[in-house]
């Protein structure tokens, strides 16, 4: 009887785990004869480039090679001759960029190369390879140095967005960095060249500058012009993906504290457990954050670290209650304004890879 109801239970998480990937297949929107687009959204008719990028990841991790080129081509179709992509496009490959406004956040073009190279460490195919070297010599050149930190940052873009009121030339991002050293990080072990372990190292050097010892986590970028740290705004990614992309570094000291610190500033209360994106009170007391929440948990699974006492286990369960037909809702409540209550590709690979224990900034 024990071995039968073991059994069923097994069975039970295999099926959810396969539902996870197949929702993410039926995403998948044809762009061309051999390319498509994943619908990051059941209700939006867009793709993200970051999105495009996590389901490459996820496609490959899952041994299904065949749906992450189809991904990894259409990036290729839609590379700009720079290096870059735009932060969004239509499932026709037409984009809303730069006509509403030009955004090509760095972090998201670094999440590209990432997943780009990802597929050809699985594959052995190296027909892209043309994609993501020009990618990260791009990023390579937006490297600047900021006298004032005695720092080399990642630019937040190579372009100013008129829709905002900052100028993103002019700041450097600790998410962005994060993402760039991941992604120069495998170059490096793919090809040895080191000028991708020298951009490598000046981010992870900016990173480990953004660590407050009397605040006890990273702060989240700082002025490229002036060198000052913005100290007013925190982030839960920021502390999360620091400890998921700089793992290989001695700092389990600094990655336990600042996991800690997104304990205190960014949980939810109620009965479910999850995190809300930063710590404006707003935000911690209107929903939790799928995506943020399962790479949180994942993190702190990663530094075998709890809050207050919260297993991995809560939070995936808090996860599979935000599932619709396999796919994890992007925030759990309706009208939260700038974010999704649909299903969402982010939410699902991020549930995937917390549920398989995959950091995929550390491949």
């Amino acid at each position: 009887m024990l071995r039968l109801i073991t059994g069923i239970l097994m069975l039970g998480w295999a099926m959810a785990v396969q539902a996870e990937i197949r929702w993410l297949e039926g995403q998948l929107r044809p762009l061309g004869t051999d390319g498509a687009l994943i619908q990051s959204f059941t209700d939006r008719s867009q793709s993200y480039v970051y999105d495009q990028a996590l389901a490459i990841i996820a496609f490959t991790r899952a041994g299904e090679l065949a749906n992450a080129k189809k991904l990894v081509h259409a990036l290729q179709q839609l590379h700009n001759a720079d290096g870059t992509w735009y932060f969004s496009y239509y499932l026709d490959g037409k984009s809303p960029h730069p006509v509403e406004g030009d955004m090509r956040p760095h972090g998201a073009i670094a999440w590209a190369g990432l997943a780009i190279l990802t597929y050809e460490k699985a594959s052995q195919d190296r027909s892209y390879r043309k994609v993501w070297k020009k990618t990260l010599t791009y990023l390579e050149k937006n490297i600047v140095f900021i006298p004032r930190l005695k720092q080399h940052g990642l630019t937040f873009s190579s372009v100013d967005n008129i829709k905002t009121k900052w100028d993103e030339r002019e700041v450097a991002a600790l998410e962005h960095a994060l993402d760039a050293v991941a992604t120069f990080r495998l170059a490096h072990q793919l090809t040895q060249e080191k000028r991708w372990k020298k951009a490598q190292k000046k981010l992870e050097e900016f990173s480990v500058s953004l660590w407050d010892e009397a605040e006890g986590h990273f702060w989240s970028g700082a002025s490229v012009l002036t060198g000052r740290i913005n100290r007013g705004e925190f982030y839960l990614d920021n502390q999360s993906w620091s400890a998921l992309a700089l793992s290989h570094l001695p700092l389990k000291d600094k990655f336990r504290s600042a996991l800690m610190a997104s304990c205190r500033l960014s949980v939810v209360s109620g009965n479910r457990h999850g995190f809300a994106e930063s710590r404006t009170p707003a935000s911690q007391q209107e929903f939790i954050w799928s995506e943020g929440t399962a790479g949180k948990a994942l993190a702190l699974h990663l530094q075998d670290a709890q809050c207050t006492g919260t297993q991995a286990s809560r939070y995936l369960d808090t996860l599979e209650s935000m599932k619709i037909a396999g796919g994890v809702q992007y925030v759990d409540r309706p009208n939260i304004v700038d974010f999704s209550d649909a299903p969402s590709v982010a939410g699902t690979v991020w549930t995937w890879f917390l549920r398989h224990k995959i950091n995929p900034l550390d491949l």
